[in-house]
């Protein structure tokens, strides 16, 4: 309302102050009570001020509106609807208020408070006399309830999406899991000939020794119940002509040192066997799943243990530059997985060179911070868009059935995510490829 308009008054707007009737006027003592309790009530704002904003008189409600004790000209930044300039330059209106209706506190940014209130002029000054609106404040509590009801609900319903996340975490966690267990058999499914191959030759030496060492001992067997039965008939004359014939007849000379060879063939034979599991059991890591520290060296040892026959009968040409590489602390049944996929992914891109021109060569050197192992290959090589897509969830160039896309990523999520580090790539069409793993030295999670 502008204080220089004809004041309008409503159910909206407070009914003016007015003299009380006589009789009823407050001194004394209790004057002085009432005075005290107006001048430290929050509730009610009452200011004195002077036509340049200057407070003459506040009480504790009007300190609080215009933020403090009330700076000369406080009144002039803080009044913001109707503005105190504006009200200072209203006339006279005899008895009655210039300005009655909403005043809005706060500053050029933001009202912080409206209150219902009237502004007075007492000679020069401007009286305003202010009080928050009870029946406004009821409503605003209101709504404040229902937002709090609101929130509530709200956070109830986070509270259980949250749950449904992370049971989705869990589940997407387990799927994760077999998806590594399923590229890990794929892999080992790629290289079963070649380990089968592997452990059928020991085998079948083994078998070959136990069948011939049977028939030596049948051999002799036979020969000692000959021999006992004729020392139990004859004389000693006998005994010594048929232990000569039996000699003879058997090629003792022969089965003693025959044997020996047998039986060191055999544990020969079954040594492998056990290297070959044990070169298995290295690269399953069955009983290492958890971060520790590490040998490097063996992790990359056996995965090439396992990978070598089936790279063998292929004809790739496999060669290792080795460093000095510290122990780290990692997840060596995970490293091993990312060795094989990435020993295969070589041995496939070289499978254009045609059997034996085909090189892979494994270079692992100690930097500082961090261990790095590049895998080369002289294969096809990689185009940029093939190049900028090989991690990504089942991208794969092979034909269908071939490949199932995941290798690579797996191996990019092992690096990068579990360990900390970096799975890169570098590659030149018709000249061969390169990934880069680096691992650092110290895992921080």
């Amino acid at each position: 309302m502008d204080p220089r308009e004809p004041r309008r008054t409503g159910e909206d707007e407070p009914a003016s102050l007015t003299a009380p009737p006589p009789g009823q006027e407050l001194g004394g003592p209790l004057a002085q009570l009432a005075g005290a309790f107006l001048m430290e009530a929050v509730a009610l704002a009452i200011g004195v001020f002077a036509p340049d904003g200057a407070p003459r008189l506040a009480n504790r409600g009007m300190r609080r509106l215009l933020g403090g004790a009330g700076e000369p000209g406080g009144v002039m930044a803080r009044l913001v609807s109707p503005g105190f300039a504006q009200l200072a330059a209203a006339g006279q209106r005899g008895d009655a208020p210039i300005y009655c209706g909403i005043l809005h506190f706060g500053d050029l940014r933001s009202i912080a408070h409206s209150l219902r209130g009237e502004v007075w002029r007492s000679g020069e000054d401007l009286v305003i006399l202010a009080e928050f609106d009870v029946v406004e404040l009821e409503r605003v509590l209101g709504e404040v309830s229902a937002l709090n009801s609101k929130i509530t609900n709200l956070q109830r319903r986070l509270v259980s999406e949250q749950r449904a996340l992370e049971r989705s975490l869990e589940q997407l966690r387990d799927t994760q899991s077999m998806l590594v267990h399923s590229e890990k058999m794929n892999a080992l499914g790629k290289l079963a000939a070649g380990m089968a191959h592997e452990i059928n030759n020991p085998l079948a030496f083994v078998r070959s020794n136990v069948h011939t060492l049977g028939e030596s001992f049948a051999r002799l067997l036979a020969a000692y119940e000959s021999l006992e039965r004729t020392a139990l008939r004859g004389g000693p004359g006998d005994v010594t002509g048929l232990a000569g014939a039996l000699r003879e007849e058997i090629d003792l000379e022969f089965l003693r040192e025959d044997t020996g060879d047998l039986v060191k063939g055999t544990l020969g034979g079954l040594a492998r066997v056990q290297k070959i599991v044990e070169d298995l059991r290295t690269f399953a890591r069955l009983d290492q799943t958890e971060v520790e520290l590490s040998d490097l060296r063996e992790s990359l040892e056996s995965t090439l243990a396992i990978a070598g026959p089936a790279l063998k009968n292929d004809g790739v040409q496999v060669t290792v530059e080795w460093g000095e590489l510290p122990r780290l602390r990692c997840k060596p049944a995970e490293l091993s997985q990312v060795f094989l996929n990435l020993l295969i992914n070589a041995a496939q891109a070289v499978a254009c060179r045609g059997r034996g021109n085909g090189r892979i060569v494994i270079r692992a050197r100690d930097g500082t911070g961090a261990v790095t192992l590049d895998f080369e290959d002289n294969g096809a090589g990689m185009t940029p868009d093939v190049l900028g897509r090989i991690f990504d969830p089942f991208f794969t160039t092979k034909p269908v059935g071939q490949g199932t896309g995941l290798g690579l990523t797996i191996s990019h999520k092992i690096i990068v995510d579990q360990h900390g580090g970096t799975l890169s790539a570098r590659s030149t069409p018709g000249v061969g490829s390169t990934l880069t793993v680096t691992l650092p030295k110290e895992l921080d999670r």
